[in-house]
Parts: C-alpha cells; sequence; structure tokens
C-alpha cells in the first residue's frame, strides 16, 4: 500500500496541534476511551487513531475519488459568467465536506449545482466561487444557515490589490 503525501504545512500544522495538546492537556480520560473503544470495536490503537485523525481533518488527504473529477474540472472550459470567491465560516475542523457545502448553497440559495465554481475548503474556513450578482436576501439567508451547528457567516471576498501590486512590481529582478 503506498503512502499518500499530505501536504507538507497541512501535516506540520497537524503535528503542532497533536504536540500543543499532548503536552498541555490532561488526556487520561481520553486515552481511558480509546482503550475501551479499540477494546470494544476489536481493532488495534493504530486504526483507532487513524479513524479519530479522519474524523478531526477529513481532508487532510487528498480524496482518490475525487482527483480525477478535479482533474477534468481544471480542464473545463472557463465559465461564461462572472464569478465572485466567497468566505465562509465551515472548514475542514469543522467536519464539513465538498459534498455538504454544495448540497447546502444549492437548496438555501437556489444557485445551479454546474454554476458552484471552486470549493476550498481550509481548517477552519472555506473559499468558494459563486455566479455574481447573489441578491441581498439570497446573502443575508447564506449567512444565517448553518452546516452542523457552523453558521456560514458568508463574506464576499475582494480581490487582493496588494497581492496584485506586489507579483507586478514588488520583486526586482537581479541583473
Amino acid at each position: 500500500m503506498s503512502a499518500i503525501p499530505v501536504e507538507p504545512r497541512k501535516e506540520d500544522k497537524f503535528k503542532r496541534r497533536v504536540q500543543r495538546v499532548a503536552r498541555e492537556q490532561d488526556l487520561s480520560r481520553q486515552r481511558d476511551l480509546v482503550q475501551r473503544v479499540c477494546a470494544d470495536l476489536n481493532i488495534d490503537l493504530l486504526t483507532c487513531a487513524a479513524a479519530l485523525v479522519f474524523m478531526n481533518q477529513p481532508n487532510l488527504y487528498p480524496s482518490l475519488k475525487r482527483q480525477p473529477a478535479a482533474a477534468e474540472a481544471d480542464r473545463a472550459p472557463a465559465p461564461q459568467y462572472k464569478m465572485v470567491r466567497y468566505r465562509l465560516a465551515v472548514g475542514s475542523q469543522h467536519q464539513v465536506s465538498r459534498d455538504q457545502i454544495q448540497a447546502v448553497l444549492v437548496s438555501e440559495s437556489g444557485v445551479d449545482k454546474k454554476r458552484i465554481g471552486r470549493i476550498d475548503i481550509r481548517d477552519t474556513y472555506t473559499l468558494v466561487e459563486l455566479p455574481d450578482g447573489m441578491p441581498a436576501d439570497i446573502f443575508q439567508l447564506l449567512a444565517e444557515t448553518e452546516i452542523g451547528s457552523q453558521k456560514l457567516n458568508i463574506k464576499r471576498i475582494k480581490p487582493n490589490k496588494f497581492r496584485q501590486q506586489r507579483n507586478v512590481g514588488g520583486e526586482e529582478n537581479g541583473g
């Protein structure tokens, strides 16, 4: 079985979080619970730990099932309508999936599933591209909508002019 690499940045952040919790928290009750779960389910500690990692960080590794679809999406022609990037206050730490986010956006806003652009799930938030011109009442509804017990708290992301300027003239060429 070949290992699928996780992004080094995500792995490092995960390791730091584990180290901090192991160092700063009394985990005796959790250790007892893990031992009972392993015994009751007849699984080894490593399998239990892996399941707990998956439950806490479902997007730590790229999904094998979705890689071909993502590659096809990258090759697809650009949409014929203007897209706007939004930030949702849900991320992988809230155990959300791309499908859950897409389903909520379709059901609550009425946007066509095919018109939802890129969905980029980060640790504490998600970036999503939606068609321009979202009505204010739909925007407010999405701001109050929850996935699990976490409000989406949708916010429109303004293009980062600083980043654009830095890329154009911020770095001098040596010569």
